[in-house]
């Protein structure tokens, strides 16, 4: 594979494009596209200067090791835009440092939504943290995806239609229904074992009746009733409403 104009275009915006030779954040000399002697001829000194074309000639001649050390490294079929972002990886670490990545293992694994993460751990130059390469690494791994991260989103494509409501059960079938009744119906039989003695034992039957209603066991009976009953007028509401 060759590379694409998207990575040259990616190359000459964090390379830059220096036409008198300048020593890089991690104390390399460079000159034109981010070359270095680490690519071959020519070798940069202090003091070097070139032009324009030599500078894009250059870089058509460097990227073409690295594409071949990028075909030879990894084991799977790429996409193009992968295949560009791995070439400007290699293009800025070396295929040594490609070589030797957990980068690659996850390429080669078909890990592949594994990889933009493994970009982001090459973003140090000099032992410390570099916002330029943090950029870089963003960019690749935005080109691996396959995102340009420049274009707008389509709103039309990103919305997505909400699911079908799901119907409601009926009460007799509702999990929740049969839990108010069953809890009803258990506290109905608790609250009656304590208010039976207690009307059997009363002289006057009004008056077995107020001490009855006097219990707390009663209140509790009185409470589920109203909750259970509740929970059914709502659920009632929701049937009515999606069947209208």
């Amino acid at each position: 594979m060759k590379s694409s104009s998207a990575l040259i275009e990616l190359l000459k915006e964090f390379e830059g494009v220096r036409l008198d030779a300048y020593k890089c954040p991690a104390g390399v000399w460079t000159i034109g596209i981010g070359h270095t002697s680490a690519a071959g001829p020519p070798t940069v000194r202090q003091g070097q200067k070139i032009g324009l074309s030599e500078a894009e000639y250059i870089l058509q001649r460097d990227l073409v090791q690295y594409e071949a050390g990028v075909e030879r490294l990894v084991k799977v079929d790429l996409l193009q835009n992968q295949f560009d972002a791995l070439v400007s990886f290699a293009y800025n670490c070396g295929i040594g440092a490609l070589e030797k990545s957990t980068l690659l293992k996850r390429v080669n694994a078909k890990q592949f939504d594994k990889v933009p993460a493994e970009f982001m751990k090459w973003t140090k130059g000099g032992g410390k943290e570099l916002p330029g390469l943090v950029r870089r690494r963003r960019a690749e791994a935005a080109m691996w995806r396959g995102v340009d991260e420049k274009t707008a989103p389509n709103h039309d494509e990103s919305r997505a239609a909400p699911d079908a409501p799901v119907p409601s059960k009926p009460i007799t079938k509702s999990k929740e229904g049969n839990a108010a009744i069953l809890a009803g119906g258990a506290s109905a039989v608790a609250a009656a074992q304590e208010v039976i003695p207690v009307v059997q034992q009363a002289n006057d039957a009004l008056s077995g009746v107020s001490e009855a209603f006097g219990k707390p066991a009663v209140l509790v009976l009185l409470l589920v009733v109203i909750a259970a009953a509740a929970i059914w007028y709502w659920r009632k509401q929701r049937l009515d409403e999606e069947g209208a």
